[in-house]
């Protein structure tokens, strides 16, 4: 999950980050409420594809079971995605239900249903924030990329719908060598429609439909983050939210940095798919343990942390020539679904060491 966010206003995404400093435990779950999706991106890691027929939901019992149990352990936002969350049957009951244990509650849509009608219902339900894509400003190649024709005139207009109703509102796109070039321009565009967030998202290799399209990898991403950051700093942007371990590195900031590590390694994140399978990192797949069958072992927080660990020492072993590393402490060895991908087992955007690194490896 090696996003970063830049905030031009203030919003309730920090509030997340201020829980965890505080209690260095989960303050975020990303709950998947179904399978279904009516898209099939290129870099997807869940593999959803045209799926809108696709009956896997989270049952609304569970899924309030789930809400219940994250609140009681002092999560403070969740995020509902999918699949397609827009086409889970219960979303706003789910929403007024989380909102009522005091949850902010965010949505990842790709906002094809997200009229102005229902982004109205869900504001009032207790809905904050929508995150949708933009992943190119040239309409065929983003609905190419997206895998659905007219996908493009439906996120503007859903980012349209949803600030005007009052909801916050976050412009995504998963860099590729193909709209790397482009992405200044697709920055000032959401800026110049008054979106309040914009955030880019390293398209690393998953178990998803992303391993087949791994040759659509930006150039260098990390030289794209710094690009950015300087638009940012010059356009009065207020924050910066990195969950990747690299940026901001050893880069000098004037902006407030929310985060600046892995928020899987660290255990602040949750992800819950519609099973209740707990995976490390939305991009790896193979579940750590399923939530449902462990609520009865005390605090999910500290099995949490266990299952992390193990995971980690079986799968993520520090590369040995980042232990000397001046930077470690900062970046602790980088991206680890980066370095899984890797035949050094290293962080492939590290410039410490991206100077003759032998070729990526896709495992079949």
């Amino acid at each position: 999950m090696c996003v970063v966010t830049f905030d031009w206003e203030k919003n309730d995404a920090i509030e997340k980050f201020k829980t965890f400093n505080k209690k260095k435990s989960i303050s975020w779950a990303v709950m998947e409420v179904t399978e279904a999706c009516n898209f099939s991106c290129k870099w997807c890691y869940a593999n959803a594809g045209n799926n809108q027929g696709n009956g896997k939901y989270l049952k609304l019992e569970k899924a309030k079971i789930l809400i219940k149990t994250l609140s009681d352990i002092g999560v403070k936002q969740i995020t509902f995605s999918g699949g397609e969350p827009t086409l889970y049957p219960h979303l706003t009951d789910l929403v007024k239900y989380a909102k009522d244990y005091g949850l902010i509650i965010h949505m990842n849509t790709n906002g094809y249903y997200l009229n102005k009608s229902r982004a109205k219902e869900l504001y009032k339900s207790g809905l904050t924030q929508i995150q949708t894509n933009i992943d190119s400003l040239d309409k065929n190649k983003h609905d190419k990329v997206r895998g659905k024709k007219g996908s493009f005139e439906r996120t503007v207009k859903a980012l349209y719908n949803a600030m005007e109703v009052g909801l916050t509102c976050v412009s995504q796109t998963v860099l590729t060598k193909e709209n790397e070039k482009e992405i200044l321009d697709i920055f000032k565009f959401a800026r110049s429609i008054g979106i309040q967030r914009c955030r880019v998202w390293d398209m690393a290799p998953s178990d998803g439909i992303a391993k087949d399209n791994f040759y659509l990898k930006p150039t260098d991403y990390i030289s794209t983050l710094k690009k950015l950051y300087e638009f940012a700093v010059s356009t009065g942007a207020t924050n910066i939210e990195s969950a990747d371990p690299l940026f901001p590195g050893e880069l000098k900031t004037e902006l407030k940095i929310s985060g600046g590590f892995c928020v899987a390694m660290a255990g602040l994140v949750l992800i819950i798919s519609t099973h209740g399978d707990v995976y490390f990192c939305c991009a790896k797949r193979d579940p750590m343990y399923n939530i449902f069958d462990n609520l009865e072992t005390g605090s999910i927080d500290e099995f949490h942390k266990m299952k992390l660990k193990e995971h980690y020492n079986k799968f993520y072993k520090y590369p040995s020539n980042c232990i000397g590393c001046h930077s470690f402490k900062k970046c602790r060895g980088g991206c680890v679904i980066r370095r899984e991908y890797s035949e050094e087992n290293k962080d492939y955007w590290c410039n410490k060491f991206n100077i003759g690194i032998k070729p990526l490896i896709i495992p079949a």
